[in-house]
């Protein structure tokens, strides 16, 4: 036995010996000397193996996308049904062709040997299958108009996977739309787990994502990183059986004809690329389209939420409290799987509101679904998981959220204790600048919640006896310890610089550009830069030195839980801007120097230069700092609330008088 295997080996190893010069020209895409070796070549030959998978020179031709090697190759086949060779993975070159998605080269083989259609691989795909998964709309529409006796067969693989499942894995959401379109039927269907592909599509919130809400801090990232991209990547040969993939269209270029390859052909092709930023957001920019028109199909034959029992809530309201047993460690973790989800209560869990709105918007009613196995609504799911924009969906109705923030679940829990809870998210989730401000967010969320939540409710104990702000208490005690220290440590960092600063401006005084005459006057006093100078420098000390005082203020607070709601984060974003403005104006203090003392030199070129470099430091400090400026510009939107209510108030005193 053993020497039948060697023997096997030494055979296989023999052919693909014999068809390295073949399987070179094939990789290097040289196509034509290719037909040129096959010439003079039998059916033998053209059927031979060429790769460790099995494969035939038709199934990478076949993949590369070449009609033309295909066109040929067949003429040297007597026999058709030879072209029904499979290779390791029960591949024949039709299904090579449909991950290409060439529609000519599918044509082709389609019109020389109909039953390649119907041929199923080893994981149960057929063509039309595998071209689906693949996002070829094209070739998937033409290959289902060849399908001649039960198409239902394509639609569903040996692991239950269906046809639709593969096309929203892989994003493929064109291809998605048309077959939801075409056989409505698939909308519904699951897969093994009991997922269908609304589900699938709300655990999926990434391809909602609005990449043009970007910062332009990301975009330049994302345009450097898709210049730098290893176009290796996208090689059809690497993602052969990577369904989830996006990278699965392959061009011409990755096996390209070296002999027909000219100059021009090159010149476009650099166009195409130094264009490429745009081309793809005129891309995504379509593709959510289509995604908002897929999601609107899926949502109106959804129903699951009016499938859900009802059953009569027991959960009372209690005030036995035991403060002992608050739980200090994460308990009772999710254990339900996703799959046992609505598509609704998915989407709230991954934060997908564009699939939220679209389910209340043809189907209202279910707002007041709720999850049998723990009595959970769409609020509680909202709140729990830090789910804003969903949770302003939710509570845009003042009566149905009356409705919704008094259902108390199998827990004991009111929403406010999932307020409280940080047990089923990341507290850094959403990237939040520091733990302070991680837990003024915190606070923030119960205070949305106790606006909208029963007075009485607040007391509320559940059946381990904790009430919500006793439970806040025990789960965020590590996150206070951390915004401390890291409030403490920013704030003696600010105030060093501040120090600096208001020290060099404060010796800026007495150190007069150009001297001083025999009367003690300045002898530049009449320059309009000597003015901007004598401004810059004394703006410069006086918010370096309110900055300062802001900061030792932050140093000497108590930082228990309610300073972090407003207070301190207020001050720090306070004391920053001071800091940020002094550093700004000392060095526009510096270019005014600078420019007063060589301006009569009419060098006005150095002159340019020194001013750009005055402000590089100030422009670097904050390249370096700009996931702060989220947190800091918020900051600016606080300081600007609080600035038009005291004008409010002032108004409404005046009139009262």
């Amino acid at each position: 036995m053993e020497m039948e295997e060697l023997i096997d080996k030494a055979s296989t190893g023999e052919a693909l010996s014999r068809s390295r010069k073949q399987y070179e020209l094939a990789m290097n895409g040289q196509w034509e000397s290719l037909k040129r070796f096959y010439k003079d070549s039998d059916e033998f030959e053209v059927l031979g193996q060429m790769t460790t998978k099995n494969d035939t020179v038709l199934h990478v031709a076949g993949l590369a996308g070449r009609k033309d090697v295909l066109d040929f190759l067949i003429s040297l086949i007597e026999d058709k049904d030879a072209l029904i060779v499979e290779n390791n993975r029960g591949n024949t070159p039709l299904h090579e062709v449909a991950a290409s998605g060439n529609l000519d080269s599918a044509k082709l083989l389609v019109d020389y040997h109909g039953a390649l259609v119907e041929i199923s691989n080893h994981l149960g795909e057929t063509p039309l299958y595998r071209a689906a998964a693949f996002g070829h709309t094209k070739l998937v529409q033409y290959l289902a108009n060849q399908v001649s006796g039960d198409i239902e067969r394509h639609f569903r693989r040996k692991d239950k996977v269906s046809i639709l499942h593969m096309a929203v894995l892989g994003q493929h959401f064109e291809t998605a739309l048309w077959l939801v379109t075409e056989y409505p039927d698939l909308a519904n269907r699951r897969e093994e787990n009991g997922l269908t592909s609304l589900q699938l599509l709300a655990q999926m919130p990434s391809a909602f994502k609005n990449k043009f809400r970007e910062s332009i801090w990301m975009k330049l990232h994302r345009h450097i990183c898709l210049r730098n991209d290893d176009n290796i990547d996208r090689d059809p040969a690497n993602q052969n059986d990577d369904l989830e993939s996006g990278f699965n269209q392959p061009s011409q270029s990755t096996f390209s004809n070296d002999d027909l390859e000219t100059g021009s052909t090159r010149k476009i092709g650099r166009t195409t690329i130094r264009w490429a930023p745009i081309c793809i957001m005129g891309e995504e920019m379509q593709n959510q389209n289509v995604l908002l028109e897929f999601t609107d199909l899926l949502v109106r034959k959804d129903y699951s939420w009016g499938e859900i029992e009802t059953e009569e809530v027991v959960n009372t309201f209690s005030l036995v409290s035991k403060p002992n047993n608050i739980p200090q460690e994460k308990e009772d973790a999710e254990t339900k799987s996703t799959y046992e989800y609505i598509p609704l209560f998915i989407a709230t869990r991954t934060g997908i509101s564009q699939i939220v709105e679209k389910i209340l918007k043809f189907h209202p009613q279910a707002v007041e679904a709720h999850d049998i196995k723990h009595q959970q609504n769409i609020l509680h799911m909202a709140i729990k998981y830090r789910r804003l924009a969903i949770f302003k969906i939710a509570k845009k109705n003042k009566f149905i959220t009356s409705r919704l923030a008094d259902v108390i679940d199998n827990d004991g829990n009111t929403i406010l204790h999932h307020a409280a809870d940080m047990s089923y998210y990341s507290v850094d989730a959403k990237g939040t600048y520091g733990p302070a401000f991680q837990l003024q967010e915190e606070l923030h969320w119960m205070a949305r919640v106790q606006k909208i939540i029963p007075v009485n409710y607040t007391m509320h104990c559940n059946k381990k006896g904790v009430t919500a702000d006793e439970l806040f208490s025990s789960q965020h005690e590590k996150l206070l310890q951390s915004a401390k220290v890291w409030m403490k440590e920013t704030a003696q960092s600010g105030s060093v610089v501040a120090a600096l600063v208001a020290t060099v401006a404060y010796a800026a005084v007495y150190t007069v550009p150009g001297g001083t005459n025999q009367n003690g006057l300045p002898n530049l006093r009449h320059s309009p830069f000597f003015k901007a100078f004598t401004i810059s420098n004394t703006v410069s000390l006086v918010f370096s030195l309110t900055s300062l005082g802001t900061f030792l203020n932050i140093t000497r607070s108590p930082f228990e839980y309610k300073n972090f709601h407003h207070s301190l984060p207020f001050k720090l974003n306070l004391g920053f801007l001071l800091l940020f403005c002094s550093l700004l104006v000392s060095m526009l203090t510096f270019a005014a120097t600078i420019v007063l003392l060589i301006h009569h030199q009419k060098i006005w070129t150095i002159s340019l230069i020194y001013v750009v470099v005055a402000i590089l430091p100030f422009s670097m400090f904050g390249l370096n700092h700009n996931r702060f400026y989220e947190v800091f510009f918020k900051g600016l939107k606080d300081i600007k609330k609080k600035l038009r209510c005291c004008k409010r108030t002032y108004f409404r005193i005046r009139m009262q008088l």
